[in-house]
């Protein structure tokens, strides 16, 4: 699992806005430090150098994942060092 950022808030009751260092894809599911998929990223905003995604909630109550890190698996190439 690869540390990508934190979640900040939480709008629209199942959606979360997160700062993140380096953006995944679009459709990239997103997991929290018990490696629970939190949800799927459905868009990139924000400046190159300080990007933002939108994670659409599933499965869980989006308030309690506020201000919490978020994890992406490491990609395929990635994962055979």
């Amino acid at each position: 699992m690869k540390k990508i950022g934190q979640v900040l808030h939480i709008y629209l009751g199942n959606r979360a806005i997160a700062k993140v260092e380096s953006p995944p894809k679009i459709g990239a599911t997103i997991f929290d430090i018990k490696k629970r998929p939190i949800g799927v990223v459905s868009d990139i905003f924000g400046p190159v150098k300080s990007p933002y995604i939108e994670i659409r909630v599933r499965d869980q109550e989006a308030k309690k994942i506020v201000n919490s890190p978020i994890y992406i698996l490491p990609k395929e190439s990635e994962r055979k060092r």
